[in-house]
Formats: C-alpha cells, sequence, structure tokens
C-alpha cells in the first residue's frame, strides 16, 4: 500500500459535525482482512462491548449482517453501521430481532476466506447516533478520504471556526496554505487525522 501524505487537525471539543459528516458517504479505513466484524469492532476500532450493544443495524457489502463472528472483512468491502432505525423496515433489518427471518434471502451468509493477517482497506459508513460513537475514535487513528471530500471538508467556514492546528508531514500550515495546496496537488487521496483538546 502506498504511503499517503498524513494531514491532522487539532480542534477543539466538542468535534465538529462537518467532520463527522464524512462518514455519511464513507471514508476508508486500513484493517486486518480475514477478521471476523467482532475481532474488527473490538480489536481494530477499539469499540466496548456496550458500544458494540447501541449497534443495531449493521451491512457489509450492502447485505444485514446478525452473526458478527460469521462475516468477514475483504479487501475494498463495505461497512455500515447504524443505531435502531424506525418502523417496521428498522424492525426487520435490525441485527438479531424478532423480524429478522423476513430478511433471511437478503441476509449476510458467512463465509471464510483466507487472507488473515494481510493489511487493507475497507469503507465504513455511519448513520444517526453512530456518528457520534464511532466516529471521533477513526478520526483519531487516521482515515483515507478523497481529494475531493477533503476539499469540501475544507471549505466549511464552521470548521475552521474550531480549527486549532492544521500539520502536515510535521509542518504547520494555515487555511489559506491548505486549500492552496489541495488546489495545486494531483494527490487523490490523503490519511486524515484529528486530535480533540479536552472538553
Amino acid at each position: 500500500m502506498n504511503q499517503l501524505p498524513s494531514i491532522l487537525f487539532l480542534v477543539s471539543s466538542p468535534l465538529p459535525a462537518r467532520l463527522l459528516r464524512i462518514f455519511q458517504k464513507g471514508a476508508q479505513v486500513e484493517v486486518e482482512l480475514g477478521s471476523d466484524l467482532l475481532t474488527l469492532l473490538t480489536s481494530e476500532l477499539r469499540l466496548s462491548k456496550q458500544g458494540i450493544e447501541k449497534i443495531q443495524t449493521i451491512f457489509w457489502q450492502g447485505k444485514p449482517v446478525d452473526d458478527l463472528a460469521q462475516c468477514v472483512t475483504t479487501e475494498n468491502g463495505e461497512l455500515a453501521l447504524s443505531a435502531a432505525l424506525p418502523g417496521l423496515v428498522g424492525a426487520c433489518l435490525r441485527r438479531g430481532g424478532v423480524w429478522s427471518a423476513l430478511r433471511d434471502s437478503i441476509s449476510h451468509q458467512g463465509k471464510r476466506i483466507s487472507e488473515r493477517g494481510k493489511r487493507g482497506l475497507i469503507t465504513i459508513k455511519l448513520f444517526n447516533f453512530m456518528l457520534q460513537e464511532v466516529g471521533p475514535l477513526l478520526l483519531n487513528r487516521g482515515v483515507i478520504v478523497t481529494k475531493d471530500a477533503f476539499v469540501e471538508l475544507c471549505n466549511s467556514t464552521l470548521l475552521w471556526d474550531q480549527v486549532i492546528r492544521v500539520s502536515s508531514e510535521e509542518k504547520q500550515l494555515t487555511k489559506d496554505e491548505m486549500r492552496e495546496f489541495l488546489n495545486k496537488t494531483d494527490i487523490n487521496h490523503f490519511k486524515l487525522l484529528v486530535s480533540q483538546t479536552p472538553e
């Protein structure tokens, strides 16, 4: 995997909502491939048992997942996490719910793939309460975003109101320098890391 330019934002608390919204479209994260989703959530993303219980709806490759231990990560896969969704549809999609049998034909069927130990990228999408619950953990460990997403992010006035410092490769950048760099560069992906001051 090629080394991508890292850009570190130090922001004041609470974490700006604009940063969290990047997960609605999805951001890439480097993980160990071939591990099951339960291992991914606990070992890689450092979620507690209580945190995992709050994730009521999980999609892997667009299919609902009930058994986290039977669903394994693969290169360029897509994981979507959500709290409880409203209505009958939400009840049917809820993992392990009483209505989950109604969607058996579209549920993810677990299978083992021999990629264990290899590192690779998956895309993670977050919705509703999961933005606040999981988003800060991902931003702190680093996510990969496209240049277009980064330009859109840096054009947010509300974001810069909370930015204390921006640095890349240990060089501090002003807002204008950051925008100029993005306008001139041919690089299409960046690694974004976000730290925040204590509340």
